[in-house]
């Protein structure tokens, strides 16, 4: 036999019982870290109404604020990790599409939808795309202080070669100044899946019946064909670019796209509490004639 089997032999029982236990014990937790760190999708869902804040704000208005911001888990270029700095970029909006929220495990009890409803006092919605260490790990979220009668949360596609993340989309209905007001907000992947993502969103966007906007980091700059072909119609509109204009980067990902309101103004803070810049708009309600928008 070999020097390793009488190495062995020539302990006690108990310590090679103790032992084999510990090497157990090493596998056991190496397998429960590998299958916790494992991403599953998170499932579709629906629902009548989001978390409410204190109090709603009156919804009897022609014009409100929206904004979308991928806020990297709240951490700045700095390398600090601030949820109360995110809060103070968004602070002032009325709906805000949120991207790159972290669940509950490793950043706070509560997810970052809740922590920035919370702080803001505004009704939030929490729409993981990913389930991972055992919880809603990661994904997009919604704000609004005005009460919301429909959601609905959905994966967008994605393939194992394709996708470099899990993603979904989030459609809102929120009655304002008694119209029903669509609000869709994205985060579209990286990877070659993308143009995929970008063709599906556009269309649902263009189904859309009322007024509507979606907003979100797309991964997708003005130059995308797909794009160009949507703002042929004059009824879509780019309002970031539209309130900004030479500001912009040609190298923009991030999008607010409205049709049925006019845009007031907008408004711009770079990065630097996040690897992205916020984007704000003002909007108001177009004047209809019957079923046809007057501009």
């Amino acid at each position: 036999s070999s020097p390793l089997i009488h190495h062995w032999k020539g302990y006690p029982d108990s310590m090679r019982t103790n032992r084999l236990l510990f090497i157990l014990l090493v596998i056991s937790v190496l397998l429960h870290i590998w299958i916790a760190d494992f991403r599953h999708a998170s499932a579709p869902e629906a629902g009548t109404y989001i978390t409410a804040p204190p109090q709603w704000k009156d919804s009897n208005v022609k014009k409100f604020r929206v904004s979308t911001y991928n806020i990297r888990r709240a951490k700045g270029e700095d390398g600090v990790r601030d949820i109360s700095r995110s809060a103070g970029v968004i602070r002032g909006a009325d709906i805000v599409g949120l991207n790159e929220l972290s669940g509950t495990l490793f950043y706070d009890l509560n997810n970052q939808a809740q922590q920035l409803g919370e702080l803001l006092e505004m009704g939030w919605l929490f729409a993981p795309t990913e389930h991972r260490w055992y919880q809603d790990y990661f994904g997009n979220g919604l704000l609004s202080r005005f009460p919301v009668s429909r959601w609905i949360r959905e994966p967008l596609l994605a393939g194992v070669a394709e996708s470099r993340h899990l993603r979904n989309m989030i459609t809102a209905t929120i009655q304002i100044n008694g119209t029903p007001v669509t609000i869709m907000i994205t985060h579209l992947d990286r990877g070659d899946i993308r143009e995929q993502q970008v063709h599906f969103v556009l269309q649902r966007f263009e189904l859309q019946s009322g007024p509507v906007s979606l907003m979100g980091d797309l991964n997708t700059t003005p130059d995308n064909t797909q794009l160009t072909k949507l703002f042929l119609n004059p009824d879509n509109v780019d309002a970031v670019q539209l309130a900004l204009g030479n500001q912009l980067s040609k190298r923009r990902l991030d999008w607010i796209i409205t049709r049925g309101f006019r845009v007031i103004r907008g408004g711009m803070i770079p990065g630097g509490i996040s690897d992205h810049p916020n984007f704000w708009v003002d909007l108001e309600f177009l004047a209809t004639s019957g079923s046809i928008m007057v501009r």
